[in-house]
C-alpha cells in the first residue's frame, strides 16, 4: 500500500520553499552599473527621470548645485509611509530655505501618487516607480514588491553624500535636513515657533522714551496713566499715599 504525504505537510514544504526564495530575492540587489547592493557614499548618482504624481517629469541631473533628498518607501497609504511623507512635507519650507529638493519614490501608480499627494497635501514630487528603474539604478532591494525603506542624500555635485539603510519614519525627516544643510552650506533653518507662543503687549504699554510714557508696572511711586495729581494712588510696596488738602472747606450745615 502507498503511503501518501498528507496536504498539510505539502503545505509546510512549500512555505518554507517559498519563504527561502524570497529571503535569496531580499539580499545585495545586482545595479545596472555591475555593482551589488545600495549604491555607496561617493558613487556619482544615476540620471535617471521619471513622473511625478502631476505628470511631470522630473531628471535628477537637473538638480545639480543643490543637495537631493531621494527616499524610497514601500507603498501609498500605509501608516509608517504616511508617517515619513507628513514628516517630509512639514519641513518642506526648511528644506526649501536651506537649497534642498526632496524626492519620495515607490513602485505606485501615478493615479495612486496623486490622490496620496492630494490627501495629505504634500508639495513636494513623489515618482512613480513602477518598473523599478530607480529603485535597479540605486541599488534598493524589492521586498514582495514593495522597495526597502531607504534614503539617499546627494550633494550638489551629484555625488552619494550619505544613506540611510535605516529609517524612524517619524523624526527621519529632521535628521536629513541637519545633514543636507550642512551640504549645502546654509545655516539651518529653525522649525517654526508654536502658535501664539509670543505674549502680545498690553493695550496701555508705551514706547520707552515717549513723551507722557507711564513707568513699568511695578515700579516704586509710578501713577498709572491718566491718575489726577494728588489723587490717592497704591504704589508698588501697597502702601497709600495721604490725600491731598481738600480745595474749599466744607459747608456748613
Amino acid at each position: 500500500m502507498k503511503r501518501r504525504f498528507p496536504t498539510a505537510l505539502v503545505f509546510v514544504v512549500v512555505a518554507v520553499v517559498f519563504a527561502f526564495v524570497s529571503l535569496l530575492a531580499c539580499g545585495a540587489a545586482e545595479r545596472p552599473d555591475g555593482g551589488q547592493g545600495l549604491l555607496p557614499v561617493g558613487a556619482t548618482a544615476p540620471d535617471v527621470f521619471a513622473a511625478d504624481q502631476n505628470g511631470a517629469i522630473q531628471r535628477l541631473s537637473d538638480q545639480r548645485g543643490r543637495a537631493v533628498v531621494v527616499y524610497f518607501y514601500p507603498k501609498d497609504g500605509t501608516p509608517g509611509c504616511t508617517e515619513e511623507a507628513c514628516a517630509f512635507r512639514d519641513a518642506w519650507d526648511r528644506f526649501k530655505q536651506a537649497n534642498v529638493q526632496v524626492f519620495g519614490v515607490s513602485p505606485d501608480t501615478r493615479e495612486s501618487h496623486e490622490a496620496f499627494a492630494t490627501e495629505h497635501r504634500l508639495p513636494f514630487p513623489i515618482l512613480v516607480d513602477t518598473d523599478h528603474t530607480w529603485a535597479n539604478a540605486f541599488g534598493v532591494p524589492m521586498r514582495l514588491g514593495s522597495m526597502a525603506r531607504v534614503t539617499f542624500l546627494i550633494d550638489p555635485d551629484g555625488k552619494v553624500a550619505k544613506v540611510y539603510p535605516d529609517v524612524d519614519p517619524g523624526v527621519h525627516a529632521d535628521d536629513v535636513l541637519k545633514d543636507a544643510a550642512q551640504l549645502t552650506g546654509a545655516a539651518l533653518p529653525a522649525a517654526p515657533a508654536a502658535s501664539g507662543s509670543a505674549a502680545p503687549a498690553g493695550p496701555d504699554a508705551a514706547a520707552p522714551g515717549a513723551p507722557g510714557a507711564a513707568s513699568a508696572p511695578g515700579a516704586a511711586g509710578a501713577p498709572p496713566a491718566g491718575a489726577a495729581t494728588g489723587s490717592t494712588v497704591p504704589v508698588a510696596t501697597g502702601t497709600m499715599l495721604p490725600p491731598a488738602a481738600p480745595a474749599a472747606p466744607p459747608a456748613k450745615r
